[in-house]
């Protein structure tokens, strides 16, 4: 069973990371964690967490989820901050690499080698989509000799590790989901406020979506629903008034309807297990819930809203445990997690963690929960059993020539966390 987590991808009142990634509007990453079905009755279960780099290349960091230890730490390109899973749950991980216009690849089995794939100079890959095992989906910023006025698509053959083709997008692409088992592809453009869909049986950009057609200002992060009908899309509006959820049909690729949210939403979360969506409103300190299962294009609202929670200062990222107990929050303004009963929305505990947590993740079990604390270089592991920080591990450092001992040496950024 799959739990796909967002974190769509940047907002404002996250200052540590608009001033390590670049200027401009942000939005939070999508991730993917995963059940890995059938296996062993012993199976393994572990994190990935992709480091950035403010001196020159990033890496990614293998955590064992029974034993908290730290398993490997790999070398990827300068400017790594995204990952995700070669088809969800394929035996790969690819990394954007946007300070380096590479995309990084290795693999979850047998022995571990890093690829590297550059992509076009200027291409500043910010996010990655896959859905089967066939190709990856790499979102790119920048503009480039094919694209010269706007961002664009690159399709890679994961077999291959090549560029198979590059397409033409809207400008400032951020934000990308594609639909189950290999489906279209949907690419928000934060420049133009437009939503750019690629059809993989035509090979081609089938149709742009735009604020004539319903689309809010300002999408910032989105998630496909887990049967393939809808693309729920947090669009953050002007900053001084809420934002809104836009729902497209994805039989038609229009707005079939929009629900309010809170003010400065940054992030969704689609939990497939209560068939739930969460949307962290980072201007409002507030989580809101809506049920999936409630859906009804033509009617207002077109979603049933569940619960606005009030949580931390600046929440940024959710992450629904996968026994559907509670949900944690990662509050980047206050330093902690908040977590939330999925039942009654009440808030259960409180949980300090390192400066500016920006990104949670729950692992398959339900037992541990992962913080990335940008602002300190360390990766809280808490126990959910008694929601307490059960092991603070560091990043690795920045110039890996810095002797600890001699002086302080400063720690590479953690940005998201995936878990299978």
């Amino acid at each position: 069973m799959r739990f796909l987590r967002s974190f769509a991808v940047f907002a404002l009142a996250v200052l540590a990371l608009v001033f390590e990634l670049g200027c401009g509007t942000q939005y939070r990453p999508v991730a993917n964690p995963i059940v890995s079905n059938g296996g062993q009755p012993q199976q393994l279960h572990s994190a990935f967490v992709v480091n950035y780099n403010p001196l020159g290349a990033g890496t990614n960091t293998k955590i064992d989820v029974s034993g908290d230890t730290n398993m490997q730490v790999l070398t990827m390109g300068s400017g790594s901050f995204f990952e995700t899973f070669l088809g969800g749950l394929g035996g790969a991980i690819f990394v954007a690499n946007r300070d380096a216009d590479s995309i990084s690849e290795f693999t979850l089995i047998g022995t571990t080698a890093v690829l590297n794939l550059s992509l076009h100079p200027g291409s500043r890959p910010v996010s990655l989509a896959s859905t089967s095992s066939t190709n990856v989906y790499v979102v790119n910023s920048g503009t480039t000799s094919p694209c010269p006025s706007t961002g664009s698509l690159s399709v890679v053959s994961a077999s291959n590790l090549v560029v198979a083709n590059t397409l033409c997008v809207g400008t400032n692409p951020g934000p990308v989901a594609q639909l189950p088992s290999g489906g279209k592809v949907y690419v928000a453009n934060q420049g133009d406020n437009t939503i750019s869909v690629y059809d993989p049986n035509t090979q081609s950009i089938s149709s742009t979506i735009t604020q004539a057609n319903g689309l809010h200002v300002n999408p910032v992060a989105m998630v496909a629903s887990s049967d393939g009908a809808y693309v729920f899309v947090v669009s953050q509006g002007n900053g001084s008034t809420p934002g809104a959820l836009d729902i497209i049909n994805t039989s038609n690729d229009t707005v079939g309807g929009s629900a309010p949210v809170g003010l400065g939403p940054t992030s969704i979360t689609l939990d497939t297990v209560l068939n739930r969506l969460y949307v962290a409103n980072t201007g409002g300190n507030s989580v809101t819930t809506f049920d999936v299962t409630s859906v009804a294009l033509g009617v207002n609202p077109p979603i049933r809203a569940l619960a606005t929670t009030p949580v931390g200062t600046a929440p940024v990222s959710v992450a629904a445990l996968p026994n559907g107990l509670s949900f944690y929050v990662a509050n980047s303004g206050s330093n902690n997690v908040s977590v939330v009963s999925s039942s009654s929305f009440g808030m259960l505990a409180t949980i300090p963690v390192g400066q500016n947590p920006i990104f949670v993740a729950a692992e398959p079990s339900s037992t541990k929960v992962y913080a990335a604390n940008a602002g300190g270089g360390t990766i809280n592991i808490i126990q959910t059993s008694n929601n307490s920080v059960v092991v603070n591990m560091l990043a690795p450092q920045q110039d890996p020539l810095c002797d600890p001992k001699v002086t302080t040496c400063p720690l590479q950024r953690p940005q998201m966390i995936i878990t299978r």
